[in-house]
C-alpha cells in the first residue's frame, strides 16, 4: 500500500463518509477552511494513481468512490506504526497505549473483555 498525505487521507476519509460522489459532494463534507474545488480534484487523481480511489463516469461527471476499507486502511497504518516505533510489536504497542494513555477503570475493563472474548473465540 502507498503512503498518502494528511490532505490525501482527508479526502479519503471525506469519501469514506459519502461513499461515493463528484468532486463537489467530495468538498461539502470537508471541514472549514475548504480547500480549492481544483485541489480536490487533484488531489481525487493522485489517490486514483495510488489506487486507493476510483471512479465511474456519467456523461461529463466523474463519480468517485474508495477502493479500500476504512477498516483496512486503519490496519496498514497500525502495522506501519508498531514497525516503525515498537519493532514490529504489537504486544509493545499495546502496552504503549495502555500505560500512556491515562484510561480509565472501565476503558481498561473492556479492553480486558475484548482481548477475553478473542481468547475464548480462538480456542473453540
Amino acid at each position: 500500500m502507498k503512503e498518502i498525505t494528511k490532505a490525501q487521507e482527508e479526502i479519503l476519509k471525506a469519501l469514506w463518509r459519502i461513499k461515493e460522489g463528484a468532486v463537489s459532494d467530495i468538498l461539502d463534507v470537508l471541514s472549514e477552511p475548504k480547500p480549492a474545488y481544483n485541489t480536490v480534484a487533484t488531489v481525487i487523481k493522485v489517490l486514483e494513481k495510488k489506487e486507493y480511489v476510483s471512479h465511474k463516469t456519467f456523461g461529463k461527471t466523474n463519480v468517485y468512490y474508495p477502493l479500500i476499507s476504512e477498516n483496512k486502511y486503519a490496519k496498514h497504518l497500525l502495522k506501519d506504526t508498531a514497525k516503525g516505533f515498537f519493532n514490529g510489536s504489537l504486544n509493545q504497542m499495546v502496552s504503549f497505549f495502555v500505560k500512556n494513555k491515562d484510561l480509565s477503570i472501565n476503558e481498561l475493563e473492556e479492553l480486558k473483555k475484548m482481548i477475553e472474548q478473542e481468547i475464548s473465540n480462538k480456542t473453540k
